[in-house]
This record gives structure tokens, C-alpha cells and sequence, in this order.
């Protein structure tokens, strides 16, 4: 019997209709898609529940003792590293203000720490948010740092008694242990006595302050500041040689970024020496602060012009701080530089200015720089209006008719003498020309006018460019001693040149002190040994060196002078340059 093809065939179709042995085609359809549409909700609902307003947003990590502009760059809250970008909340102590920093767009929280019922009977070794005179507050720092880690804000923490520091420091290390922190923590004291600040007041211990650091939690940037007192026209004495110079010999052996907080309405005029603590480390900053009174536009505008954005953060209130936002995107005017700064930034500023006279950047060597002597009226006017720039040279002497008055040495032979009082008139007329002025003031009593005409000119914000000054006669220890003291006293904001015949210079110790820049003046003559390197100045990493040179020396001493600068290969911050004696 032939089997039946037919009932085969349909019992096969039936068989093939059914998958993991209970399943249609259409079932298992059904189910797959169910499955699949399971599994992509299982993947989209926390992301969608995670990424919905109000959640929090996991933080990259980041060193504790990372740079904050890094930080806030990395974390999207600004576009370049300036501390003008930086915003800032302050006194986010009680849970109040520090729930109103964190609910706002600020980027960095500051808040003051002390012990709980400090000074009191009640005292205990729990440190709490609060400013002197509180001693009580509604908010632990230990509190405070877990809200405060939730959030993407920085960290700056102010210590206004010691005692509060170590139970701190432990704290913070705890929470970076246990959860991490991943952020920049900047840890503030008040260390030294600063401007207008009695005696009897006593800051934080600054050398506990720095060793419990050290020596507990040292992934920080430390903020170390003066006491400031400040009351407009009663107190208003500004930062002083020996403030910085202590500040500078607490801090300079420890490893951390250092910010040093100052007051904003005391830079300007104490810039001579904040400038110079600014310059000691490229591992320091200024963070300008304010009281109850504003600073003006045109004081925090001298600092801008002053410094790279990397290097002052301003911790300024409204309005002030819109204000000066604006004057500094919409920069058009003279740059106010400080005469007593480097000639090189003056020529060509590392940041953005829209200078006309700037050169590409492979030309920009010190070598390159043009000097000019000045004889006449004629031609100081036509290089003011030469845009490339450079240093005019003015040898500054007696009028024979009226000794004692500075007038050009050269002048006066077929016509009225050039008098220095013109010079600096027909300068102050073109304070957007590129060139620095060079004074070789033969005696002390032209030393004495001369920088009176400077102070005068300064005064009235005519001189906002580099300013060097030599004693050509000042030979003998005594007159050089002479020479510091008199231009410390009627106008530091200077460049202060040494005569010198000699390779290495011999550096007088009234000079190695300056917070001024130092210049030495050579001649090729002591050059033409070929000198195996540059001098080492103990502490003086802002001096300059200048060669005159006679023209038929020109070439080879150009040649050793580039020698010198290759030797240096970017560890010196000295800049070598070349003027002809004609």
C-alpha cells in the first residue's frame, strides 16, 4: 500500500507550527517583542529617571588639590581659564544660606568654620558653620560637606580660630576617604597682622596653621591672608615690603598652590610688592576681596592689565563686579600698565590685546628689542610714532643756565634744551605708544627731580609704561645705598639699573633686597670672554640684563648674548638685551 502523501504533508505542517514545543509562529512573535520591549524600558527608566530635573548628576572624579579653574572648566561652567569667570557665594554658613548657595548658579561656596560654642564653658570639638561672633549654628561642616558634595560647587573653607582646624582637616579626610570629595578644597587663615591692624590683634597661628596640613590633609590649595583693616580715609595704609616678605618666607618651601587673598581696595597702591609675591611661583595666585565698600573699575582694571586671567580670581559683590566684567570684555583704552613691570610683557603681552604694534611670535626676543637714544624734540616725536616700539634711552643732565633742572644731554647745543618735564608731557599726550623710557640720571639732585616729574606724571595717569632708572655716578657702596633710598622715597615704580663693568656683576647687597625688578647694565667689553652662563642671583628671578655695545662689536656680541639664552633653555626668567652705544 503506497502511504498517504497528503495526510504526511499536513501532519508535517502541523509539526511546523509549533516552536519550543508549545508555541505557534505567532505566539512566539508576541513574546519576543513583549521581552524586547521590557528590556529597553528596564535601560531607558533610570536613565530618564536619573536625568530628570532636580536629580543628581554623578561627579567626576578630581584631585582635592586640583587647579579650580581646571575644575570648573572641566565641569562646563566656564569656557577658559580666568579667575574674572569664577563666581562666588559668601557666608554659606547656616543650612538657610548654604541651601540658597547651592540652589543658585555660583560656582565656588565659602563658608567659615569654627568649634561649637567656641571660647564658651560649653565648648566642644565639633566644628560648625559659623562667622565671629557666632559660635552656635544650625549646621555641622559635617553636614555641610554632605550636602555641599552633592552639588558640582567648589570648596572654600575660612578657619578663624586654630582649634577648629584639626577636627577639620580630619573631617575632610574622612569624607575624601569614604566617599570622595573631587573637587578643589581651598583652606583660608588669616596668619599675619596686615594693613592698619593693631598690634594686639592676634591673626591664626601661620605656622601650626601650614604644619597640621602638612601633616593631616595636604591635597588642598592653600589661601594664607593678612588682617586687614580698612576705613576710608582713617585706615587705609596698604601692603608693605616686610608683610609680603614675611608671607613669603611662611610659604615658600610648602608644595600646594598657593592663592593669597587681598584686599581690593589696597592692591593698587601696594602692587610694588604684591607684584613681586606674585612673581616668586608659578604656583601663585591672588584672589582680590572686598568689605563693605566697593573698589573702582579702574583700580581692578590696573590688576587685569597687570596680570594673565589665570592669575587672579575677584571676589568682588554687585554692582561692581558687572561693571567691571564689562569694562574688561569691551577693553579698548591705554593699557595701564605698572612702570615698574617687565618690558617684555609691555611689548608683547602674552594675552589678548589688541595692541597694533605686536610682532609674530617667533620674533619676540628680548634681543630684538630697539634702543634709542634721545637728544631732541624732533625725534622722541617720530618714534612716538613708530609702532614697532621699543626703550628710549634719555641721558638726563644739569641746564647750564639753571643747574639743577633735568634737561636731555645733547640738547640745548643749537637751541633751548629738551627739558625732562617736555619729555614726559609729550608722552603723557601719546600713552598708547609703544615704548618705555630708559632714565641714565647723572647726580643725585637730577635723581631727586627727575622722579618727581615721574610721580607727577604717574599721578595723573600719564605714565603707563615701563620706567628703568640708573645713577651713571653712583660708584661707592654709599651713593648706591643713596641712589635705593631716594627712589624708594619719591617713586619705587620702577626698574631700578646697575652699572656694572665686570662679568659675573657684582650685585650690592642694598640691591639684592629689592622688590623693584633689577637691571644690570653692561658693556661688550666684560661679554667678550665668552661667559660660560648667566650669573645665579640669589632671589632675584626678575632681573634683566642690557649690553651696550659699540657697532663694530655688534655681531659678536649678538652671538655670545644668544649662547647666554640658549644656556637658559626657559628656567631663567631673565631677559638678555642689546643697545648700541650710538
Amino acid at each position: 500500500m503506497k502511504p498517504d502523501h497528503k495526510d504526511g504533508g499536513q501532519n508535517q505542517k502541523r509539526e511546523q507550527d509549533f516552536y519550543l514545543g508549545c508555541l505557534t509562529k505567532k505566539w512566539l512573535i508576541m513574546l519576543s517583542t513583549t521581552v524586547g520591549l521590557l528590556i529597553l524600558a528596564i535601560i531607558i527608566v533610570p536613565v530618564v529617571i536619573l536625568t530628570r530635573p532636580g536629580t543628581k548628576a554623578p561627579v567626576p572624579l578630581f584631585p582635592t588639590d586640583g587647579d579650580m579653574l581646571d575644575f570648573l572648566v572641566q565641569s562646563g561652567e566656564i569656557s577658559e581659564q580666568d579667575g574674572l569667570l569664577a563666581t562666588w557665594f559668601h557666608r554659606a554658613n547656616s543650612k538657610e544660606q548654604m541651601n540658597m548657595a547651592l540652589a543658585s548658579d555660583v560656582m565656588i561656596l565659602e563658608a567659615d568654620v569654627t568649634l561649637e560654642g567656641y571660647g564658651t564653658p560649653d565648648q566642644n570639638p565639633v566644628p560648625i558653620m559659623a562667622h565671629p561672633p557666632d559660635v552656635y549654628s544650625d549646621n555641622t561642616l559635617d553636614q555641610w560637606l554632605d550636602a555641599v558634595l552633592d552639588s558640582r560647587k567648589g570648596i572654600k573653607l575660612d578657619f578663624k580660630a586654630l582649634d577648629s582646624v584639626g577636627f577639620s582637616l580630619d573631617l575632610l579626610k574622612q569624607k575624601n576617604s569614604s566617599r570622595g570629595i573631587n573637587r578643589p578644597v581651598w583652606l583660608n587663615a588669616d596668619i599675619l597682622r596686615g594693613p592698619n591692624v593693631p598690634n594686639f590683634v592676634s591673626p591664626v597661628n601661620g605656622t601650626r596653621f601650614l604644619q597640621l596640613i602638612q601633616k593631616t590633609f595636604p591635597d588642598v590649595t592653600l589661601s594664607p591672608g593678612w588682617m586687614v583693616l580698612y576705613i576710608p580715609q582713617i585706615a587705609i595704609g596698604t601692603y608693605s615690603k616686610e608683610m609680603v616678605e614675611h608671607m613669603y618666607h611662611l610659604i615658600k618651601d610648602v608644595p600646594q598652590k598657593v592663592t593669597f587673598p587681598v584686599h581690593a581696595l589696597l592692591v593698587h597702591r601696594g602692587w610694588q610688592h604684591i607684584s613681586w609675591l606674585l612673581n616668586q611661583s608659578p604656583r601663585f595666585s591672588l584672589t582680590l576681596w572686598q568689605g563693605s565698600d566697593h573698589p573702582t573699575v579702574r583700580d581692578l582694571l590696573f590688576v587685569r592689565d597687570n596680570t594673565q586671567p589665570a592669575q587672579v580670581y575677584y571676589d568682588i559683590y554687585e554692582p561692581t563686579l558687572t561693571a567691571f566684567k564689562e569694562a574688561a570684555r569691551n577693553r579698548s583704552g591705554v593699557r595701564r600698565f605698572y612702570p615698574g613691570g617687565n618690558l617684555m610683557d609691555f611689548l608683547y603681552p602674552v594675552h589678548n590685546w589688541s595692541s597694533s604694534f605686536l610682532t609674530d611670535v617667533t620674533q619676540r626676543s628680548s634681543l630684538g628689542v630697539r634702543w634709542f637714544s634721545v637728544a631732541d624734540e624732533a625725534f622722541l616725536l617720530a618714534r612716538l610714532s613708530d609702532e614697532d616700539g621699543g626703550m628710549l634711552v634719555l641721558h638726563v643732565v644739569s641746564d647750564r643756565n639753571q643747574p639743577g633742572v633735568p634737561v636731555l644731554g645733547g640738547s640745548g647745543t643749537s637751541s633751548e634744551p629738551f627739558t625732562l618735564q617736555r619729555v614726559f608731557e609729550l608722552l603723557g599726550q601719546r600713552t598708547d605708544a609703544p615704548w618705555g623710557v630708559y632714565l641714565r640720571v647723572h647726580g643725585h639732585q637730577l635723581l631727586e627731580a627727575s622722579l618727581k616729574l615721574l610721580q607727577a606724571a604717574y599721578s595723573a595717569e600719564e605714565l603707563y609704561r615701563p620706567i628703568w632708572i640708573s645713577m651713571e655716578s653712583s660708584q661707592s657702596s654709599y651713593s648706591t645705598n643713596d641712589f635705593v633710598s631716594t627712589v624708594e622715597e619719591l617713586f619705587p615704580y620702577v626698574t631700578v639699573v646697575l652699572a656694572e663693568q665686570n662679568w659675573p656683576p657684582l650685585i650690592p647687597a642694598s640691591l639684592t633686597g629689592l622688590s623693584q625688578r633689577l637691571a644690570v647694565h653692561l658693556t661688550a667689553a666684560s661679554l667678550l670672554k665668552e661667559p660660560q652662563e648667566l650669573p645665579s642671583l640669589k632671589q632675584r628671578n626678575q632681573c634683566d640684563f642690557v649690553v651696550e655695545v659699540d657697532m663694530e662689536d655688534t655681531a659678536e656680541t649678538f652671538r655670545i648674548m644668544k649662547k647666554l639664552m640658549a644656556q637658559q633653555g626657559g628656567k631663567s626668567k631673565a631677559n638678555l638685551y642689546m643697545m648700541t652705544s650710538k
